[in-house]
């Protein structure tokens, strides 16, 4: 009897070594999760959130828009010709499409009819993306006119009040602090626009290049004798 007691020690001894292995590894387990977590959340307080969990830095919009066609000047990110070389982009200037951007707050997205004036014309008949267009400009199809939801890339918090025009006319007045080009244009709205939205003309699918956090806003007023209270930003 004591021989059969003797043998059962070391089985019942193993129990709590392995109760402790498994609430270590439990216990890393757990850190690295909250590690994890932790970086991410800051990383997204400082600059942009890891782009994972629906946190892109770009979205797939109702119909596609290359800004590469319609405002690079470059032949490698323009048009394809039907024999198959290479064609500049149209190098429209930014302002063609967002006219308000240097008169008013927000930059202004074109409607509908405005984008069906060229497109009505321009363009493959038989173009799935003009098709999108065309339907809801009320050019093909009984719909009726309708608005294309764009899904805006570039936010701010709500309580942050941005305005476009003081922007533009500063950095078109000091070309000296505006930061990067727009396919090379480095004059007028269309030459500064690249200092917070990057080379938008080279994007096919347009991206939130910069963080746009508080710190990057303070920091350019301050080098540029901007004011930094807190109402000049803050409802």
């Amino acid at each position: 009897m004591a021989s059969e007691i003797d043998k059962s020690k070391p089985e019942s001894s193993s129990i709590p070594k392995l109760l402790v292995l498994v609430l270590a590894t439990g216990g890393l387990g757990v850190t690295a999760v909250m590690g994890v977590v932790a970086a991410f959340v800051i990383t997204g307080w400082i600059g942009q959130p890891v782009p994972v969990l629906g946190f892109e830095q770009t979205f797939d919009q109702p119909i596609n828009f290359p800004h590469t066609i319609h405002a690079s000047l470059s032949p490698e990110l323009g048009r394809i010709a039907a024999d198959g070389t290479n064609l500049e982009g149209l190098g429209l200037d930014c302002t063609f499409c967002h006219r308000t951007v240097t008169t008013q707050a927000n930059a202004g997205v074109p409607a509908v009819g405005f984008c069906a004036t060229c497109h009505q014309v321009i363009g493959a008949a038989d173009n799935p993306e003009l098709t999108i267009l065309r339907d809801a400009a009320d050019i093909v199809g009984d719909n009726g006119p309708e608005p294309v939801n764009w899904r805006r890339v570039h936010r701010l918090p709500d309580h942050v009040r941005f305005v476009h025009e003081p922007h533009i006319r500063y950095l078109t007045q000091n070309p000296d602090v505006v930061n990067g080009t727009t396919s090379g244009v480095k004059e007028g709205p269309a030459g500064v626009c690249s200092t917070c939205h990057g080379d938008v003309a080279a994007m096919e699918q347009v991206e939130q290049v910069e963080p746009l956090k508080m710190g990057q806003c303070v920091d350019c007023h301050r080098d540029n004798g901007a004011p930094t209270d807190c109402v000049a930003c803050h409802y």
